[in-house]
């Protein structure tokens, strides 16, 4: 069965998490500080802040957001239910705006239409690493003075207008989670746009305190707003060091392969996902669309193909339920037809040309 996911570690992790563990310097210290500081030059974004998980870094956004219960967050449904918890759980109300049939991401004119009184933010996701349309949603941000916070979990690499995603809104969450382009084994990070927003989380991800405390003794300070255990540690960082390492050869093979994908497969009753020019997908996974996808499924295990849909619309989960008031119909089609091939760094060239002539020979 050819996968569709597979973790990708670097030659020698082994060795340099042994030396961590040797070390009994296992908590958040040097391998952390130095992720935090290489990942943010491979951004490009200094405010960097590394957590546990990128839940983590969308809860501590939306704090940085001074969101309070009853506010409400215009977002997508089309996502992993990580997207939208941290929201839930801190009493927000939920709006789900309609998605891009073409690629799959949040449709800024919905966006604009649900906004109310009692928007306080805006939360996109790049499907499957590619950008949203960045441009419209922060204009519309901007007009309604609203707040933007990415789920860039699929789009470490990925590119809008030129720079790199983790530079062009409020806050933009990353994911370091197993069968991540750049995995820790699990953890996450948050980009901020403004300096004073990324010091605030760097306390917060720690119960409130400053780490680098500066006095005596770093219990020589108050914590004057509560905060969380969601930094990340010395083992999880260094593994994520060392597979910085090999992050271009990482996303070149990802993108590589889509585009391989994106020229050869020609099948009628496969609909790809369309690539504005603006917007530079790393290609996290290869998503298509499918009509009696069921039976696709099906076909593609027989010929030995692994295919998920990976994530499904969250407003048909119960807790998600009360919030589903509109008719959707972008989300519902995509949500209805959408599977996920393989793409990944770990694909060689014949495992391409197969998964081509298997698709095409879909009837």
């Amino acid at each position: 069965m050819i996968p569709l996911f597979k973790p990708y570690i670097s030659p020698g992790c082994a060795e340099a998490v042994k030396e961590v563990l040797d070390s009994g310097q296992l908590t958040e210290g040097y391998y952390s500080d130095l992720f935090e500081l290489k990942f943010g030059q491979f951004i490009g974004n200094k405010n960097t802040c590394l957590t546990n998980s990128c839940t983590s870094a969308l809860h501590l956004a939306a704090i940085a957001c001074d969101l309070k219960p009853g506010d409400e967050v215009i977002t997508t449904a089309m996502t992993c239910m990580a997207t939208n918890e941290p929201f839930y759980n801190m009493g927000l109300k939920l709006t789900f705006a309609d998605i891009d049939l073409d690629t799959g991401n949040i449709c800024p004119k919905s966006v604009e239409n649900l906004i109310s009184k009692k928007t306080k933010a805006i939360v996109v996701v790049h499907w499957a690493g590619l950008p949203c349309d960045l441009n419209s949603i922060n204009k519309i941000a901007k007009k309604h003075k609203l707040k933007v916070i990415e789920d860039a979990a699929h789009a470490v690499g990925s590119i809008y207008n030129g720079k790199k995603i983790g530079n062009h809104s409020d806050f933009v969450c990353f994911s370091f989670q197993a069968i991540k382009h750049l995995t820790t084994g699990d953890g996450g990070a948050v980009c901020c746009k403004r300096k004073k927003d990324a010091d605030r989380i760097r306390k917060l991800r720690w119960f409130g305190l400053n780490r680098k405390f500066k006095g005596k003794s770093r219990w020589d300070q108050d914590i004057k707003e509560s905060g969380y255990k969601y930094h990340m540690n010395n083992i999880n960082a260094c593994i994520g060091l060392k597979n910085l390492e090999n992050i271009n050869y990482i996303l070149n093979k990802h993108i590589n392969n889509a585009e391989y994908y994106d020229l050869n497969i020609n099948n009628e009753k496969i609909t790809k996902i369309k690539k504005p020019l603006d917007a530079f997908s790393a290609s996290w996974i290869y998503s298509i669309l499918v009509k009696d996808r069921n039976k696709f499924i099906k076909y593609l295990s027989k010929n030995s193909i692994q295919a998920d849909r990976v994530h499904v619309r969250n407003d048909k989960y119960s807790v998600f339920k009360k919030f589903n008031k509109e008719t959707l119909d972008g989300l519902e089609f995509f949500d209805n037809n959408l599977i996920n091939i393989p793409c990944g760094w770990w694909l060689s060239q014949d495992n391409l040309d197969y998964i081509v002539e298997t698709i095409n020979n879909y009837g």
